[in-house]
């Protein structure tokens, strides 16, 4: 989009086809960030315990294996400044999400800049040589934005306590810079600035660490020169050790071997060689020896403890891989294959079974429509410097594990990519094709995220109107009661039942150390009197205060008690 040559009525309607849909991301956003603002997933409640750890400057504890630090740095600063209650700790941490949402956004706007003036000058080239269009410019800008808003919202979530969001900020910053590269402005501060973003994008998220290298070569390729790129790209490379690597340092001095972070090993050995996953792992899969199991101190039924080292509110999910150090990575290509089967299932399901099917009919009739036969393929491989990255992040987590906020900013990167290689012939006919098909895919994708967003727009609507919270904070009720009952910050509390999900233990500033974990929890209240005592006694000598039970159901025994209205019972040890 060639600024200097819009008219200062064109450049109004531009403006305000911007700020409605900002209006409109905003809205939607500060709607999900209230309707989920008592969530709290296990995730979220570990970047809080490192949150805590950074604020105190307990930097043994805080330098994680398995958890990044920019996330954690961002709430500690929100928790610091704002001092929320217990109350509202979990609406703060929302809040902060809503925040970088919009950070998104406005790191999406410089990409969709960048993207449009890099295509806009494609297209001049093209015209010129070849008689052709592409699409209008205002539906690049209102479908990017709106591929971004349900990405954003709906692949990866406000609701969910994950760094995801920055991720995409950043992925997003790099894929401007790359575009900018690529339209000549590759200068030395283009590739530092570069190196800083991969650098935070990595801070944010250990996977990103591979990821950036992906990025460097792209943008080696992308000044069309290679010896007058390469030391630039050098440039970048260090910067991006300098930014991420004191982290990367201080996480390998602290682990005794040179790592950038052990959530992609974790994951492999989860998901590919079946060994127990996420905790407790006992030596199962004969995939190497654990040196620091949670210890088995009852068998049936089963109650690990792990009181020892002093690890945030639920220590085996605080640093999984201190609990998991041991465990041997190898391969086994029949496992990797199936795998590899089941992830590519996954991809065709979030592809062909979601709103991107009707992009992909949309797409299909455009590229049908414009009768280029092979060179098709030609406009869509001219796209590599935004399918790159977006195939490479496909492919990395096709080999472990897939969850649609992974790859959301890789989605959009993929449709945009494959937007920016329509070419019809020049014709009035093609303009009004390529008019319809972009209308339509864009109130295809507008009206899904409406319609996803509805009822909590009129959940939240109704709360408003009449003050009455329709989701009451139960996680808070059982913090709240269990202070009545005289426990003390600092306290350690035994667990039957879904401790993952035990934020009460986080808004109470106890520490669970001891557990009957949910696949279990039946066997212990169905056991005989005689079992429930010796466990009972097994819980108080890990030095446990109360037990809390996660349960659901009505529990028979005088010495349980309900927790107000909620589905816990708690039981005073003596």
């Amino acid at each position: 989009m060639n600024w200097i040559k819009l008219s200062w009525h064109d450049k109004l309607q531009h403006h305000m086809l911007i700020c409605s849909l900002w209006s409109l991301a905003v809205i939607l956003g500060a709607i999900d960030a209230w309707y989920y603002r008592h969530n709290m997933s296990p995730d979220g409640i570990s970047y809080l315990d490192v949150a805590d750890a950074y604020l105190r400057g307990d930097w043994e504890m805080a330098i994680n294996g398995y958890w990044s630090p920019l996330y954690s740095w961002l709430l500690g600063v929100a928790m610091m400044l704002l001092s929320p209650t217990p109350y509202w700790e979990a609406s703060v941490v929302h809040l902060v999400n809503l925040v970088i949402f919009l950070g998104t956004l406005a790191s999406a706007h410089f990409f969709l800049r960048e993207f449009l003036s890099c295509h806009a000058e494609r297209v001049v080239r093209h015209s010129e040589e070849q008689n052709l269009i592409s699409l209008p410019g205002w539906a690049f800008w209102v479908l990017g934005y709106v591929l971004v808003i349900w990405s954003s919202l709906n692949l990866i979530s406000i609701r969910e306590e994950s760094p995801d969001m920055c991720v995409a900020a950043f992925v997003y910053l790099a894929a401007g810079v790359l575009l900018r590269i690529r339209r000549g402005l590759a200068s030395a501060l283009t590739f530092a600035l570069l190196g800083v973003i991969l650098g935070f994008g990595y801070l944010s998220k250990a996977a990103m660490f591979p990821l950036s290298f992906i990025f460097l070569g792209v943008s080696l390729f992308s000044v069309g020169n290679l010896r007058q790129a390469l030391p630039r790209v050098l440039s970048a490379l260090v910067i991006f050790l300098l930014v991420g690597g004191p982290f990367l340092f201080a996480l390998s001095k602290a682990k005794g071997r040179l790592t950038f972070g052990d959530v992609g090993k974790l994951a492999y050995v989860w998901f590919v060689h079946d060994v127990t996953p996420f905790i407790h792992w006992q030596g199962e899969g004969n995939v190497g020896v654990p040196k620091h199991a949670t210890r088995r101190i009852f068998s049936a039924p089963i109650i690990y403890e792990f009181a020892s080292p002093n690890m945030g509110t639920y220590p085996p999910w605080y640093d999984p891989s201190y609990w998991y150090e041991g465990v041997r990575v190898g391969f086994d290509w029949k496992a990797q294959l199936a795998v590899l089967v089941e992830n590519i299932r996954g991809y065709f399901r979030t592809f062909f079974e979601s709103v991107q099917s009707g992009l992909i009919v949309g797409f299909l009739i455009l590229y049908t429509m414009g009768r280029r036969g092979w060179f098709c393929v030609r406009d869509l491989l001219g796209q590599w410097n935004l399918l790159i990255p977006a195939m490479t992040a496909f492919g990395m987590y096709s080999l472990v594990y897939i969850e649609t906020r992974y790859i959301g900013a890789y989605v959009v990167l993929l449709w945009l990519g494959i937007a920016a290689g329509v070419q019809l012939p020049e014709s009035q006919q093609s303009r009004r094709l390529a008019t319809t098909v972009s209308m339509a895919m864009i109130l295809l994708v507008t009206s899904t995220v409406m319609g996803l967003n509805l009822d909590r727009a009129y959940t939240v609507g109704r709360y408003l109107l009449k003050w009455r919270d329709p989701r009451p904070h139960f996680q808070w009720h059982v913090a709240n009661s269990l202070q009545s009952l005289g426990v003390e910050k600092g306290d350690r509390v035994a667990s039957i039942g879904r401790s993952f999900d035990a934020y009460w233990a986080r808004l109470a500033r106890v520490q669970i150390v001891a557990e009957i974990p949910k696949k279990q929890a039946f066997d212990f209240w169905a056991a005989d009197p005689v079992i429930k005592s010796q466990v009972i006694k097994a819980f108080a000598s890990t030095g446990a205060k109360i037990i809390v039970a996660d349960v659901g159901s009505l529990i028979t025994g005088e010495d349980w008690k309900r927790i107000a209205n909620t589905r816990y019972y708690v039981y005073l040890l003596k």
